[in-house]
């Protein structure tokens, strides 16, 4: 460790701290985050209140939409504070407390109301959950940009995310052992309290976050200023146009996450608490994959990982389309698990590279509101489901996943050798 963080400490003496408190934080909002995943928990989770095929493609939907597009109206205020981790905590309390809500929920209302108003109270709240982080977004990607090194990027999310991994092994199992031994709705009640309780000390961690320098902006934009800009970036900008282009196709993509373990329950025949199954085989997957991406991410740069983001989303599709038995049909959450890992490492990770230090919430903020409403896509592969079944709606997914992987890889430049 001490050779790791030696180059920067002349620098910035609190690099080594800075990096282990989001070490940390990361790894326990991770491990929060395997007992409500939104690949195997969640959609198990609206199928129980009731909903239909529809109702879990909207998971997604109402995540992207929630966490994506209120950032560009808070990322011109984050880009005018010097100082970021005032914004960043107070923002962090609404994007926790949701989940205690949705405990509350589970164990006190959902027994006694309907289909339809259950439905709509629990999206209410996965909804501010989705907000609160959308919130927090800009404030957090700043200040994690700016006291970590860019060659230290890489190896602290991947140490993140190894970390939050090895934690969810652990909570997979107790996801399994929750929903197997607790009746519904108590069984998810338990699960989100525990997501509550997690996340809360993950919040420790960033009080230790140590921001020693401020960071003003060159010039300070009003909003209308900063809104007519957003058309020149785009115009001008061809690398990061054509990165908008992989991504809103890698985005696309993921419609076949939220149907992963409900079409695997249906098809096999399996208990519900297989839903913990599946998330120790995601959890583990994200340990040994970040053991690679950190590598590449560090090394060879961004664009390589999120080359194979594409074809692991891909892979996933068609496992889960032609797999005979289930063992088999495991690699769909493998593959689902390699490209969580890979986009949460490189997706927004590489927009640090493309654009100044001062813009960088300004075009993670634009990059989010343009490609949210491709996670649109989730609902139209929930009718498709619903109408033709499951099997086209992971045809469909390969093929813009391969299709954003060929875009990645002939048309982004990577910006480290630009």
């Amino acid at each position: 460790m001490h050779d790791l963080f030696t180059p920067y400490t002349e620098k910035d003496p609190y690099v080594k701290r800075n990096f282990i408190a989001n070490a940390f934080d990361g790894a326990l909002f991770t491990f929060a985050m395997s007992f409500v995943s939104n690949v195997t928990i969640i959609p198990v989770f609206v199928k129980k209140i009731g909903g239909s095929s529809l109702a879990v493609g909207i998971i997604p939907v109402i995540w992207m939409i929630g966490f994506n597009f209120p950032q560009i109206f808070i990322a011109n205020y984050a880009r005018h504070l010097p100082y970021k981790k005032g914004l960043l905590l107070k923002t962090a309390i609404v994007q926790r407390l949701p989940w205690l809500f949705l405990a509350l929920l589970s164990f006190f209302i959902l027994d006694k109301v309907g289909i339809t108003t259950g439905l709509i109270l629990f999206f209410i709240f996965f909804f501010i959950a989705a907000l609160g982080g959308s919130l927090n977004f800009p404030g957090w990607y700043d200040l994690i940009s700016k006291v970590t090194p860019v060659k230290l990027r890489g190896k602290l999310f991947a140490v993140r995310s190894i970390g939050g991994s090895l934690l969810g092994i652990i909570g997979g199992v107790i996801v399994e052992r929750v929903l197997n031994y607790f009746n519904y709705p108590v069984s998810f009640g338990i699960l989100f309290s525990i997501t509550f309780l997690v996340m809360f000390v993950s919040y420790i961690f960033l009080l230790r976050i140590k921001e020693e320098h401020p960071n003003p902006p060159k010039e300070n934009l009003k909003y209308k200023e900063f809104f007519k800009r957003l058309p020149r970036i785009l115009k001008n900008e061809k690398n990061y146009r054509n990165y908008i282009i992989a991504d809103s196709l890698l985005i696309t993509a993921l419609m076949a996450d939220a149907f992963f373990a409900v079409y695997a329950l249906e098809k096999f025949s399996l208990a519900e608490s297989y839903a913990g199954i599946f998330t120790v085989i995601m959890m583990s997957s994200i340990i040994f994959g970040n053991l690679i991406f950190g590598y590449i991410a560090d090394t060879f740069g961004h664009k390589l990982n999120l080359q194979l983001a594409g074809l692991s989303i891909g892979i996933a599709s068609l496992a889960a389309l032609l797999s005979p038995v289930k063992e088999i049909y495991f690699i769909a959450f493998v593959g689902s698990a390699f490209t969580a890992a890979l986009i949460h490492m490189s997706r927004l990770t590489i927009i640090a590279e493309i654009c100044s230090e001062e813009d960088r919430p300004t075009y993670v903020a634009l990059t989010n509101m343009i490609t949210a409403p491709f996670i649109l896509s989730a609902i139209a592969g929930g009718w498709i489901a619903a109408k033709f079944g499951y099997e086209f709606v992971f045809i469909i997914a390969s093929l813009f996943a391969f299709t954003s992987s060929m875009w990645y890889m002939t048309k982004v430049k990577e910006p480290r050798v630009i």
